[in-house]
């Protein structure tokens, strides 16, 4: 008996404590959210870095730019130029001289960059890890994991949070493969001014692009 009320006991702590870090997390991302939604634009530096499930070690690093105005964007990144208005997406390969076109819809919510820096709002369980010092900033770590695991691409999210200014640093996407793909951000200006022509691919502007509608 006294075994069994060992046991019960040692559930209910553990169920308090995964009830608490996750209105933990839910709360830090709510801050997040409303901060993020609260700016009219966002311009983004950012490194990409992939890390092969061959060599963890090793890892491919990309500098990029991203635009962002509600769920328009403008993403820079390894020679190709992608833009969006929310309903359709160019994909400018520069050095191909080739642009595609598709629906947005569709297109998959993991890696849009419109919703990067709101990724766990939709399709995700969360679950705060730690609040620890990195590069003398105070950070949150907050691990996601997706609802329908079985048609996900990844087994986890994990996000680092900058706790002073309720803003994403770094996000981190462990696919089911092993691969591993990192977003760091370097800088993030809100509020810049962006026309809604940044988000449209203007052909007269790359003379002699073969363009491949694909809606």
């Amino acid at each position: 008996m006294k075994k069994l009320a060992l046991i019960i006991a040692t559930a209910i702590v553990s169920f308090n404590c995964a009830f608490a870090q996750d209105a933990k997390a839910k709360t830090i991302l709510d801050q997040v959210s409303a901060k993020t939604k609260s700016y009219s634009t966002i311009k983004i530096g950012f490194t990409f870095e992939h890390k092969t499930k061959d060599d963890a070690q090793k890892s491919e690093k990309s500098a990029g730019t991203l635009l962002l105005k509600g769920q328009k964007y403008q993403l820079s990144l390894m020679g190709n130029t992608i833009y969006s208005d929310g309903k359709t997406m160019w994909t400018h390969m520069i050095d191909e001289k080739e642009v595609s076109i598709a629906n947005v819809e569709g297109q998959g919510e993991v890696f849009n960059p419109a919703k990067m820096l709101t990724i766990y709002e939709k399709g995700f369980k969360y679950k705060f890890i730690q609040e620890r010092f990195e590069n003398n900033r105070a950070i949150y770590v907050i691990d996601l994991y997706p609802e329908d695991v079985k048609n996900s691409e990844f087994s986890s999210v994990r996000l680092t949070i900058l706790k002073d200014k309720s803003q994403i640093w770094k996000i981190e996407y462990f696919a089911k493969d092993k691969n591993i793909y990192v977003i760091t951000v370097n800088t993030f200006e809100p509020n810049v001014t962006l026309a809604d022509s940044t988000f449209v691919f203007d052909k007269t502007k790359f003379p002699g692009v073969e363009v491949i509608d694909e809606r």
